[in-house]
């Protein structure tokens, strides 16, 4: 019997998906980095803006597209005072 509760509490946990489940092409800035929701509807990293600016120099930063268009690296320099971190 102490067996099967094992299984049974261990088959619940595996259950228990703890995974921020998200829209599919949906993205997002998480940091410096530009992410974009898989097809398992998991977040994936698009671009990362520190190994962008370290690949085309100055400060990058993670940004909203004008119009909705997601997210991605941008020049500091375009997007203003703060950033434009989202």
């Amino acid at each position: 019997m102490a067996r099967f509760l094992l299984i049974l509490a261990l088959a619940i946990a595996a259950a228990c998906d703890p995974v921020d489940h998200c829209t599919i092409n949906t993205t997002r800035c998480q940091g410096a980095v530009a992410q974009i929701c898989d097809a398992d509807e998991r977040w994936f990293e698009l671009m990362n803006c520190d190994e962008v600016a370290a690949q085309s120099g100055g400060t990058w930063s993670c940004q909203a597209l004008p119009d909705q268009g997601g997210h991605a690296c941008l020049p500091v320099d375009e997007a203003g005072a703060d950033g434009g971190a989202q």
